[in-house]
């Protein structure tokens, strides 16, 4: 199993360029920002500015800022960016997304704030796994990847929350979490298993097995799932713009 990628969509190649984007995780972070724009199209009001604005504010704090953070701990999509990089990266990232939910704090409602502190907090907590490990957990995911996005989504274009975009959170939280199990299977089937040729079932008969068939299932999923949701996104908020 060494010679597999670490990741289903990391990139062979070597150089700067690749660790760039290998160290985004690209179909997540499509997959995160696709929640952004669910809340945005969900809102009964949608402002192009703010909605722009949230959107980068996610690209940065979590698709770059995070996934930066979180490859300091162990080298997990084998970058060859140093730590001091990674930490650059990773600070600079979430200060500018910081930023940009601070401007909007001050000029649009301090209700913003709660939503700004909280995503912060998480993105440090959990890809630095502080405090023992203690916010580096499915539920922490769930809420900071995928239920809080989705809501500031929603909350800086309607500067509310209803009965409905809450149910969706929950939904969001729930679809984050599957999202979670399936990717937790797969890198351990990548990285942590050396090989594998057959299994042996109750009946006492032997099936041919290879790494791949163990790690496939999980990520063909994580594949359609990421399609789905990115086209769900765009499907409603073509909805939103059409009506």
């Amino acid at each position: 199993m060494t010679s597999v990628k670490p990741s289903w969509y990391s990139s062979k190649n070597t150089g700067a360029v690749s660790d760039f984007i290998n160290l985004l995780h690209p179909p997540y972070t499509l997959w995160h920002l696709s929640y952004v724009v669910i809340g945005i199209a969900m809102s009964p009001v949608i402002y192009s500015g703010r909605s722009i604005a949230v959107l980068i504010a996610f690209f940065v704090g979590l698709g770059l800022g995070a996934h930066a953070l979180d490859e300091t701990m162990g080298n997990p999509l084998r970058t060859k960016i140093s730590k001091t990089r990674l930490y650059l990266v990773g600070f600079i990232s979430l200060s500018v997304a910081i930023l940009i939910g601070l401007y909007y704090v001050v000029v649009l409602s301090v209700l913003i704030l709660p939503f700004v502190g909280i995503e912060s907090f998480f993105a440090v907590a959990y890809n630095l796994e502080v405090f023992e490990k203690r916010f580096h957990t499915d539920l922490i995911f769930a809420l900071s990847w995928g239920s809080i996005p989705f809501l500031t989504g929603y909350f800086v274009n309607s500067l509310s929350l209803s009965v409905a975009s809450l149910v969706m959170a929950v939904g969001i939280g729930f679809l984050t979490y599957v999202q979670r199990t399936l990717s937790t299977q797969a890198r351990l089937f990548r990285r942590k298993i050396d090989s594998v040729q057959s299994i042996n079932l109750v009946t006492g008969e032997s099936i041919p097995m290879s790494s791949h068939d163990l790690i496939s299932p999980a990520e063909k999923s994580l594949k359609a799932l990421t399609i789905m949701i990115f086209a769900i996104s765009i499907a409603l908020i073509l909805a939103r713009l059409t009506l």
